[in-house]
């Protein structure tokens, strides 16, 4: 065994033997409980802060895509491309998820993180209609080649 994990060793011991003296050897597991609680306490605070914080980054993030969605939609329309039926479908959807009291507890969590993924993909997809509007949907791949026949 190295000799720095010997060090190491000694120093935790005489660490410990310090902090039993200055809480007192009869009040050291009372003592130590404390601190884990204490600590344990302060770690969910924390989280909780933290959880708030992001679901408030979710809803932001989440309308803010939504209107750019709408944006790119209606420059879409104008162009002659196809977007009406996406807008209607989208605004309905994301309005749906999202048109509900904001205290029903973790089912808010899950309906704004749906909305958030449902306006990203959406506009991106009028993103794509906008910068390629030659390309064909993966779900409609276009006309076929005329077969060859033999």
């Amino acid at each position: 065994m190295s000799r720095n994990t010997i060090a190491v060793i000694w120093v935790a011991g005489i660490v410990l033997a310090l902090i039993v003296y200055v809480t007192g050897p009869d009040r050291f597991v009372v003592a130590a409980l404390d601190f884990i609680q204490r600590g344990w306490w302060t770690m969910q605070e924390a989280l909780l802060n933290f959880s708030i914080a992001a679901f408030d980054l979710v809803r932001a993030l989440a309308i803010g895509l939504y209107f750019v969605f709408v944006a790119l939609a209606v420059l879409t329309i104008r162009r002659g491309g196809r977007g009406r039926g996406a807008l209607v479908a989208v605004t309905l959807v994301f309005f749906g998820l999202v048109w509900r009291s904001a205290d029903e507890g973790f089912g808010a969590h899950t309906r704004w993180v749906t909305a958030l993924l449902l306006t990203a993909v959406a506009a991106l997809s009028m993103t794509r209609r906008l910068t390629r509007p030659d390309a064909s949907s993966p779900w409609h791949p276009g006309p076929m080649p005329p077969r060859q026949e033999p």
